[in-house]
């Protein structure tokens, strides 16, 4: 299905139900042409969307709501993409990589080697302790 953006406008200025029903057809066609498995979920989603539209006051406010559901979509997939990515990966990881930690979140075991690490730099200047497996990267003030 093309969209033409002028033809959609035209109608909400025209006749704003008009645009309503034809948008409310649209989507309804979509969903019903989508895999059968994901029709549920298209379905919440949809009947979430219109909720926010109805509460919201103003379209601004709507598509805001609108944006914040979407991000937090985003970041559930995000969550479920890091699951699958630690339960993939090798127990051995070479020891040039970098893995982020989640607040709370224990620091896997390391080799003797990685507790032997020198550390110096901003954290203890700063009077902060950093784990015994982290390593301090300094770098220089400014680069040439």
């Amino acid at each position: 299905m093309d969209f033409n953006f002028k033809e959609w406008s035209d109608l909400y200025q025209v006749d704003p139900e008009a645009y309503e029903r034809r948008r409310g057809a649209v989507l309804e066609h979509f969903i019903q042409s989508a895999d059968p498995d994901s029709r549920l979920a298209l379905e919440q989603t949809l009947f979430k969307l219109e909720m926010v539209r109805k509460r919201a006051k103003t379209p601004l406010k709507s598509a805001i709501e609108a944006s914040k559901l979407m991000w937090e979509s985003f970041g559930k997939l995000q969550e479920q993409i890091d699951v699958l990515q630690t339960t993939t990966q090798p127990v051995d990881k070479p020891s040039n990589t970098l893995r982020l930690l989640k607040a709370g979140e224990e620091m896997p075991s390391v080799s003797a080697a990685a507790h032997q690490t020198e550390h110096t730099g901003p954290a203890e200047n700063a009077g902060l302790q950093p784990h015994a497996a982290a390593k301090v990267i300094n770098f220089p003030r400014k680069l040439s």
